[in-house]
This record gives C-alpha cells, structure tokens and sequence, in this order.
C-alpha cells in the first residue's frame, strides 16, 4: 500500500512539473481578473450604474439640448455627463466610462441623425473630463480635490475637442449636410475653432456646477446603501 501510494504522489508531482509555468501564471492571472471583475461588479455597484446610466439617457434626450452659438449650431448642450461623472467619483472610474458609453450607446440606438459619428465624438471628449477627476479622487478625497480636478478635466476636454472636431465632427456633419469632402469640413473647422473650444469650455462649466450641487446628497445616499446591503448580506 505504501508503496502504491508513494507511486500516486510521484505520478501527481511529475504532471505538476510538467505544466509549463507560463501555463501555470495564465491560469492564475485568469483567476485574478476573475475575482476582481467578481468583486467590483457587485450587485450593489451594477445597479447603481445602471440607475446612473437611466438617468444620464434620460438628460441626453432631444428635447433636453440646446445650442448656444449659431456658428456651430448642431453643437448642442445636454447635462448627462452629469451622472457619468458623479458615477465616476461615487464608483470609480470604470463605472464613469461605462455610463458615459451606455447613454451614448442607448442614444445612437433610439435618436441618432449621425450613424454613431456624434455618439463616438461625445465619449472620446467626455473621456477626460470623466477620467481624471474620478482617478485622482479614489486617492484624494474632499471637495478641493474635486474642484481642482473638474477644472483640469474641462481644460482636457476643450484640448481633446480640437482633433477630435477637426478630424471626425465638424467633416461628417458638413459631409452628411451638404455632401462636402472631408477635407472641406475640416477647412471650415478652421474657420469657427474658436467657437467649438468656447463652447466646449461653456458645456465643461455647467456639468461642474450640476456635479459640484449634485454629488454630496447622492455620495451619501449611495454610502447608507451600500452600508445596508453590506448589512444583510453579512446577516445572510
């Protein structure tokens, strides 16, 4: 019996040794990005993102827009970064984007007038006005990491407006309005970048302000949720 047994333990070891051991940390890279993705998408945190991402679609309907300079008339205003944003800091910066590319996603399925152009504009430009203040805040909590962040969000904003106008918005809107080149629409681009940035700058403002009012009583209402989830599920 001993004997037999000595044999199992030395079969088992011979095939562990012949796993490679790239094999070996593949299969527990998987198992860790397994967990996480297991840990941050809670039940918890998925229903707040998609109770964020309603409310952002609802923001980003029609009749909720509004240009501001008849220069770029088809650039319009809408407040369902908001969200996206408060998301950010109350979920982390994961939850940010996948709201700010839902409502987008949502919106290009139900009212698009552009094949997704103008969806994919609005998430590339949202980006880091989403991104770098929900990133800095998961370390640095307080209201004067998220003034101070906001404000570094919009200047990257109105910098990553610039190519992404040039080269994708303003050719396609000209291009679908008036069967113009490419090349056309970014000659005319030329001509109004200033108003584009301004407006940009103008959008960035509002959102801040909408965030900064918004996000305190929702921060804490999100807090005694999770609290009580965390409650019962300990109760369980």
């Amino acid at each position: 019996m001993e004997q037999e047994t000595n044999r199992t333990d030395e079969i088992a070891v011979s095939e562990t040794a012949a796993v490679p051991a790239e094999t070996m940390k593949e299969v527990k890279s998987k198992k860790n990005v397994g967990e996480i993705f297991k840990n941050y998408f809670t039940a918890t945190r998925m229903a707040y993102i998609a109770v964020f991402t309603a409310l952002s679609f609802i923001l980003r309907l029609p009749v909720f827009e509004f240009p501001i300079f008849p220069a770029v008339p088809f650039m319009k205003i809408d407040f369902s970064g908001v969200f996206a944003l408060i998301a950010g800091f109350s979920l982390g910066p994961v939850a940010g984007v996948i709201v700010s590319v839902l409502k987008e996603f949502i919106y290009a399925l139900s009212f698009t007038q552009t094949i997704g152009v103008g969806e994919l504009a609005n998430i590339l430009i949202m980006l880091p006005f989403i991104l770098i203040p929900s990133i800095v805040y998961k370390k640095y909590k307080g209201i004067k990491t998220v003034l101070i962040t906001i404000a570094i969000g919009c200047v990257a904003q109105a910098i990553i407006s610039v190519p992404v106008n040039y080269l994708l918005t303003f050719p396609f809107f000209l291009n679908a309005m008036k069967n113009s080149p490419w090349t056309e629409g970014m000659s005319f681009y030329l001509t109004v970048w200033y108003w584009a940035v301004l407006f940009n700058f103008i959008k960035c403002l509002l959102l801040s302000v909408a965030v900064v009012l918004l996000y305190k009583p929702l921060s804490r209402l999100i807090k005694l949720t999770n609290e009580k989830f965390s409650k019962r599920k300990k109760n369980a």
